[in-house]
């Protein structure tokens, strides 16, 4: 992948994910033909889901390095808040995945993301149940997370100007 095909999928990332966070209502589609040019950088959706799955990632792991550890009670606390601090800073993010979260493509990612809140929240990385325990921790997370609800915008009243401008012509 070229430099300028990284930022061109970058950039369409970023405008979705502003979509998304706008309107708590989109689908995955919906977004796409939204961005101009985003059907022809992913003219597969779940390209797109791939990479914003590769966000969230990056943005839990950065926020699991700040906050693990940091005077919670327990390790698995940290690693809810952790989680729960993302999707509050990545909304559109994590409605999309949560939309498409039984979705093929996703399952390795998901199942590795298990796996770092279970290491996270102190199961051992050998243990057997190591990605079913994430699993339960991002659950846990999911159930305590509160999403921003996406009121639908209100017409912009017109300006003292306008509505003089529309009474003399009228």
């Amino acid at each position: 992948m070229t430099w300028d095909a990284y930022r061109r999928r970058k950039t369409i990332v970023t405008d979705v994910l502003a979509i998304a966070d706008a309107d708590a209502t989109m689908t995955l589609d919906a977004a796409l033909d939204a961005v101009p040019g985003a059907r022809d950088v992913y003219p597969d959706p779940h390209l797109l889901l791939l990479d914003v799955q590769l966000r969230w990632s990056s943005a839990l792991s950065t926020r699991l390095d700040q906050l693990v550890g940091d005077g919670d009670d327990t390790p698995e606390m940290g690693v809810v808040n952790a989680w729960v601090d993302t999707a509050a800073l990545l909304p559109g993010a994590r409605r999309l995945l949560d939309l498409h979260r039984g979705a093929p493509v996703l399952r390795k990612a998901v199942t590795k993301e298990n796996e770092l809140l279970a290491r996270a929240a102190g199961v051992p990385a050998m243990s057997p149940t190591l990605a079913g325990r994430g699993r339960e921790i991002a659950d846990s997370a999911r159930d305590v997370a509160v999403l921003p609800e996406i009121a639908p915008a209100a017409a912009a009243q017109p300006s003292l100007l306008t509505r003089l401008r529309n009474a003399l012509a009228a």
